[in-house]
């Protein structure tokens, strides 16, 4: 029969017979426009973006399409916006679009090398 293991002597000298979860918090939740309201009074800031400042939402270009690998770099907001111009205006998928850029590129440092 294997033996009970005892806890180590650090452990052993508190008593977690009592111990266990508590319940659920009962009290009802807070309507959502006093939680605003508490907000703006204390100056926390709302996550909605303000007049002037550019919005980073852009439509999802979600489709299944077998390509599995991601490819991030870090880039300009100004290239990002270009890119997905171009994929827009074209009818592209994102990768498509960079299977194709990628594609132009090797096609001109062909035709520069000779």
């Amino acid at each position: 029969m294997p033996k009970t293991p005892t806890p180590p002597p650090v452990l052993s000298e508190f008593d977690l017979t009592d111990f266990a979860p508590t319940a659920g918090d009962n009290r009802p939740p807070v309507p959502d426009r006093a939680l605003r309201q508490i907000a703006e009074q204390s100056g926390f800031p709302s996550r909605s973006t303000t007049n002037g400042q550019r919005s980073t939402y852009r439509q999802p270009m979600v489709y299944r399409t077998g390509r599995n690998t991601v490819f991030s770099v870090k880039t300009t907001p100004q290239t990002v916006d270009a890119f997905y111009d171009i994929a827009q205006s074209q009818g592209w998928k994102a990768g498509e679009t960079f299977e194709r850029a990628l594609q132009a590129l090797q096609e001109k440092l062909a035709a520069a090398k000779g």
